[in-house]
């Protein structure tokens, strides 16, 4: 009878998300990519991880979709940002 050898590599576990952007979309994100000197797997892989540490007001106010329950949160993050001096650019 025939085992099977474990492998002594630890697979990774790949998770695929598929995207679906309109041609002038893909453009501009290849241009972008490009500029970057990155893949698009690379960028979005950095966006993802990005966002989803964002709390669940600043993922409101990225996604357009500010609900009820964060004015507050973001009434407060607003004030705060208006008393620190801006930054200058040099």
């Amino acid at each position: 009878m025939r085992t099977k050898k474990k492998s002594t590599r630890t697979q990774k576990q790949l998770n695929i998300v598929s995207v679906h952007l309109p041609p002038a979309a893909k453009a501009k994100l290849d241009d972008v990519c490009f500029t970057r000197g990155m893949s698009i797997k690379m960028l979005l892989g950095r966006l993802i991880i990005w966002f989803v540490d964002l709390n669940r007001t600043e993922q409101s106010i990225v996604l357009g979709q500010i609900e009820v329950s964060d004015i507050n949160n973001l009434a407060e993050m607003l004030m705060k940002r208006g008393k620190k001096p801006a930054k200058r650019k040099k």
